[in-house]
């Protein structure tokens, strides 16, 4: 299987890469989770 990341926005400042897993794996295996610094976006 190909290597997907899904783009994130509108997210508080105050959200964790770990919040962000949390949030995903309720609908299947995170790889990784990364939100960009306060920018309020990031990547699943």
């Amino acid at each position: 299987m190909q290597g997907n990341k899904l783009y994130v926005g509108n997210l508080s400042y105050s959200v964790t890469d770990e919040q962000l897993e949390k949030l995903f794996s309720n609908h299947g295996q995170v790889k990784s989770a990364n939100v960009i610094g306060n920018k309020g976006f990031g990547f699943v």
